[in-house]
């Protein structure tokens, strides 16, 4: 599989290179999968039209979905995409939602609805995470130092679920309630301060491994994490006040092409508020974009970081940081939700982003890099003693030019045969 991956990677670096060396005798305009299926002559009467993007006007993406994961049975759902500018265009930057469903034929759901809105004027940003599952993961202890072989690729729809065996997994089911809501107030040019509220609560939580009645009695990392900090195993939940410090230079939040993005999140977890214990935790976030070509924007280089850190008090099992578990679920490309999991972890990703048909700027493609280092201070594992790497390469198809939406289809690879196919629609970051 890693030879197949080298192939594509050659590929595309080979027909990149020899398209850019073929520079297009005049700039066009930006076209999408569907225009393909339009005559030439129809499409360049509309074009002008097509392109025109209205304030107030709501534009969709939608991608339906349906496969097997061998944990779940057959799933089916969609993604969808709504975008919308609630100003004028040249001073407000673009509102977008990923709404995700999926049922299973185990009778589970998971309901997302993400949001970054940008009122008139870009006065104020409401950034949403509100979620709803009913759901089975395996989670694989604390730490980024991997032990064990992924031994099944699995298949990640909207980065919500994925299925692998190795040998120290450990099957869950839990439901999962999460309602994440900030208000971010514009103080001078693109910085802002906010202050939201935080709920995470899980409940019905089945630890399938977990057995006290054996001889020997069989424990898992869930248990005795649990266990040790004061929580109750069945259900627990984080509630708590946040506060925001944000700056976003980015020209399109769904496909930048330049800028930046840096946020700080302090969070304050209150029994006051519901939470079994009382914790104060900080986000923190930064991405960048440097372009390659002034002909064309989509020839870059992105960063992206991530760190997580608990500042006081314990959080529960499930709700400590983990790959795939970020707002967008983007994190760890490479490896099943949840693999990676620490009290404190840090994230980071570089992207090299390119243009495979200039004339059409319809497909583009992406090679990736990624680590994750997550700690474990029972058991004496710190941030940086080990980290859990991953690489792939993506392509990427206009799905929707109006709000500049991409399909994107990577492939990943990550330690001890870690590897997965994620389908998304919207960059990764």
């Amino acid at each position: 599989m890693h030879k197949i991956l080298l192939i594509i990677v050659i590929f595309f670096i080979f027909l990149q290179s020899s398209l850019f060396a073929q520079k297009p005798k005049k700039e066009v305009q930006q076209l999408e999968f569907f225009d393909l299926f339009i005559k030439k002559e129809k499409r360049d009467l509309k074009e002008k039209d097509t392109l025109s993007v209205k304030p107030y006007k709501l534009y969709f993406s939608i991608l339906p979905f349906i496969g097997y994961n061998p944990a779940m049975g057959l799933a089916a759902g969609f993604t969808m995409n709504p975008a919308i500018y609630l100003g004028d265009i040249a001073t407000t930057p673009i509102s977008s939602f990923a709404v995700n469903a999926t049922i299973t034929a185990q009778r589970q759901a998971l309901v997302n609805i993400r949001s970054n809105v940008f009122t008139k004027g870009a006065r104020l940003i409401l950034q949403g995470d509100w979620r709803l599952y009913f759901y089975s993961q395996s989670t694989y202890g604390l730490g980024s130092n991997l032990e064990g072989v992924d031994t099944s690729a699995f298949i990640i729809h909207t980065g919500d679920f994925g299925y692998t065996v190795s040998q120290v997994a450990y099957p869950m089911k839990f439901d999962y309630i999460r309602f994440h809501e900030t208000v971010n107030q514009k103080v001078v040019g693109k910085f802002y301060l906010g202050a939201g509220y935080h709920l995470d609560y899980h409940f019905n939580i089945q630890d399938e491994k977990l057995n006290l009645t054996s001889n020997p009695k069989i424990l898992t990392p869930h248990y005795l994490y649990t266990i040790r900090n004061g929580f109750n195993p069945d259900q627990y939940i984080q509630s708590g006040l946040v506060f925001s410090i944000l700056y976003d230079t980015r020209d399109n939040s769904i496909r930048p092409t330049k800028g930046m993005y840096a946020k700080l999140l302090p969070r304050f977890n209150l029994t006051i508020l519901g939470s079994d214990q009382s914790s104060i935790a900080i986000f923190s976030e930064f991405r960048a974009y440097i372009g390659l070509s002034r002909r064309n924007p989509a020839h870059l280089i992105g960063f992206w970081y991530e760190g997580n850190y608990i500042l006081d008090g314990k959080a529960p099992y499930l709700d400590l940081p983990a790959v795939g578990w970020d707002t967008y679920n983007r994190t760890g490309r490479g490896y099943v939700q949840g693999r990676v999991r620490g009290v404190n972890m840090i994230y980071g990703e570089v992207e090299y982003r390119f243009p495979i048909s200039p004339y059409t700027r319809i497909l583009g493609g992406v090679l990736f890099v990624n680590a994750t280092t997550a700690d474990d201070p029972q058991n004496d594992i710190h941030l940086f003693n080990y980290f859990a790497p991953a690489f792939g390469a993506g392509l990427r198809v206009m799905f929707n030019k109006k709000i500049k939406a991409n399909l994107t289809i990577d492939l990943g690879f990550g330690l001890n045969d870690s590897r997965g196919l994620f389908l998304n629609l919207t960059e990764t970051f």
